[in-house]
């Protein structure tokens, strides 16, 4: 990147300012380096059939995706889709606020988006779209080490839970109905909810 001389009056020789290509800034950088261990430890750890090739990611996953993994790691697509975009959202977040989070913070950020997509996932897809396949698809394909699903007797007593923190559990799925879903006059609670939260897609 070249800038010519600011404020001098006079035709000067440009200056050169270094300026970052992608692959630095979505690989090469150290604290990105340290991002990617991070996540590469934590999903070959959950896996319950660890024998084989290791997962550890690379460049080529970085910029193609997770998605020769899918068999072996829980809705791959979506675990590295939300690892790039905790990159994305630290850089934004170091360049408009000055804000440096290193690879320990991105990636404890980026785990709590993901166990907050479970969440979310099996709480609407349950109790408002009542499509309960969405999730099963989604994120019980693969069995793994870090989330375990409790059916219960029926859909509404469903819950989830974390295996490496046993103080994260959704909560039965008839009170989430009971505290989201309080009727109002005049109101489809269904509806309402519906159109705040948009119908899962296959």
């Amino acid at each position: 990147m070249i800038f010519g001389a600011a404020n001098s009056g006079t035709i000067s020789e440009p200056q050169r300012v270094p300026c970052e290509n992608i692959v630095h800034y979505f690989w090469l950088c150290p604290r990105i380096q340290d991002f990617w261990q991070r996540v590469s430890c934590l999903l070959q750890g959950i896996r319950t059939t660890p024998a084989g090739p290791v997962f550890k990611a690379d460049l080529r996953m970085v910029a193609t995706g997770f998605g020769a993994w899918s068999k072996r790691i829980p809705n791959a697509d979506v675990m590295h889709g939300l690892a790039v975009w905790e990159i994305f959202r630290a850089r934004a977040e170091l360049s408009l606020e000055g804000k440096r989070l290193n690879g320990l913070a991105m990636f404890l950020r980026w785990k709590s988006t993901v166990v907050a997509r479970i969440l979310h996932d099996f709480y609407y897809a349950y109790s408002l779209v009542k499509a309960p396949h969405i999730f099963t698809k989604r994120w019980l394909t693969v069995s793994n080490r870090w989330y375990h699903f409790d059916p219960g007797e029926d859909e509404l007593s469903g819950k989830i839970s974390f295996c490496n923190d046993p103080h994260l559990v959704a909560g039965r799925l008839s009170h989430f109905i009971q505290y989201h879903q309080q009727p109002a006059e005049g109101v489809n609670t269904n509806a309402q909810a519906a159109s705040d939260h948009p119908p899962l897609g296959e």
